[in-house]
């Protein structure tokens, strides 16, 4: 008897502590998500969602008959490390699916087998008919580039509670226009949260 108390107290911690799989097709269960202090899916999500409309919007993709957008440097100076293609891939994949603009994966070499497959032009292993041509690859005639920021400021509280921080994120992108090197399209998105257990330096 007393060997089963113990275990039956491990069973029932261990059930408290279980993992939630959340629904990200379904707002309710994305609403019902844990807030925190770092960014995570819906800080993506809406930011992304409001750089493209913006971005749509300002009428300036209409200003090129064929808008190639190449995705250059977005860079992450926030205490947190992650990928900034969390971001862009969100922003890249709108504009495709909206038909304004598209991408060059090529010229920023995130897509190596163009380059590749070229490389095998007069190689007998190969059926050169089968071979891309030499000029068929389209330039981009604008760059989109940015920063994520990031802002820590403490509040006041009472004596006798804990002191909260409001972390401030700035998501700052540029549209360049690569013939004339001028920027087009720039625009900030803040997102602001207030807690304990902010992300520090």
């Amino acid at each position: 008897m007393k060997k089963i108390i113990p275990m039956a107290l491990c069973l029932a911690l261990c059930a408290c502590g279980g993992t939630r799989v959340v629904d990200l097709n379904d707002k309710d269960d994305v609403a019902t998500m844990q807030h925190v202090m770092e960014l995570e899916y819906r800080d993506w999500t809406n930011t992304a969602e409001k750089m493209t409309e913006s971005m749509i919007k300002s009428g300036v993709l209409k200003s090129e008959s064929k808008p190639v957008i190449a995705i250059a440097d977005i860079i992450n100076d926030t205490t947190q490390r992650f990928d900034t293609d969390i971001l862009t891939k969100k922003i890249r994949t709108t504009l495709l699916k909206s038909g304004t603009a598209q991408i060059a994966t090529n010229f920023s070499g995130e897509d190596s087998t163009s380059n590749a497959v070229r490389a095998q032009r007069g190689n007998t292993e190969y059926d050169q008919n089968t071979i891309v041509k030499s000029g068929t690859l389209v330039a981009p005639n604008m760059s989109l580039s940015g920063k994520m920021l990031q802002r820590n400021l403490k509040l006041e509280s009472g004596w006798f509670s804990a002191v909260d921080t409001r972390v401030e994120y700035y998501l700052q992108l540029t549209l360049t226009d690569l013939k004339t090197g001028l920027s087009v399209w720039e625009d900030e998105q803040p997102i602001v949260k207030e807690g304990k257990y902010a992300p520090t330096w």
